[in-house]
């Protein structure tokens, strides 16, 4: 009995170690390689995102507040970010009576526009109407379907380069991709590099088994 209950623990362990050594010969007759594709380009066509500020003394704050609304009206996605009212009081006054000559007020609106011609026409009424102001660019801008249009386009290209780069290291033989992975925006600059300077990057990650 206890002859027979060796024999069979033995076949146990035998079977065991073959079964390791057929996977990991299958595992090591399988080669991959992995690759990472890229794409730059320019947005020559992208807007801008804008941030407009009014700073300035309470008694022009009405007639800035109607060009505001106004321009609200004729610019869709135009936001009011905050509006505020402070008193301009220096050491030396303390203790006078306030007046409302005093009082600043400051008002930060959001706002995208299609291109350089809307900024310019921006700055130009503000002029016009002699308004102290700041007009700051904080980055480019597309409408939502063209965004995704060049998006799409933008990773198709750094999946053709991901291609080229396993065609070139495969020396020939076939290949099949089994694995993709969008890699976020950061080399070789940081993302608002591509924001200020109207360019996008794509980079994604590819694995592919050699099959012959």
């Amino acid at each position: 009995m206890k002859k027979a209950y060796l024999q069979v623990l033995t076949l146990t362990i035998l079977l065991i170690i073959v079964s390791g050594c057929d996977t990991r010969r299958a595992a090591a007759e399988e080669e991959y390689i992995e690759v990472v594709g890229e794409y730059e380009g320019s947005l020559p066509e992208a807007g801008f995102r804008l941030n407009l500020t009014f700073n300035g003394p309470l008694d022009m704050h009405d007639r800035f507040q109607v060009w505001a609304d106004s321009m609200q009206r004729q610019t869709e996605g135009m936001v009011k970010l905050n509006d505020n009212i402070y008193l301009n009081h220096m050491p030396e006054q303390m203790g006078r009576k306030i007046s409302r000559s005093q009082f600043q007020v400051g008002v930060t609106y959001s706002l995208n526009v299609a291109d350089s011609a809307a900024y310019n026409r921006i700055t130009r009424d503000l002029f016009r109407r002699n308004l102290p102001f700041h007009l700051n660019v904080t980055g480019s801008y597309l409408e939502p379907e063209r965004k995704a249009a060049v998006q799409r386009e933008s990773l198709q290209q750094a999946l053709d380069n991901a291609r080229q780069k396993l065609d070139f290291l495969s020396n020939g033989r076939s290949y099949e991709i089994v694995g993709m992975e969008e890699l976020h925006q950061s080399p070789p600059y940081a993302p608002e590099y591509y924001e200020y300077n109207r360019r996008t990057i794509s980079r994604i990650k590819v694995k592919a088994r050699l099959t012959e």
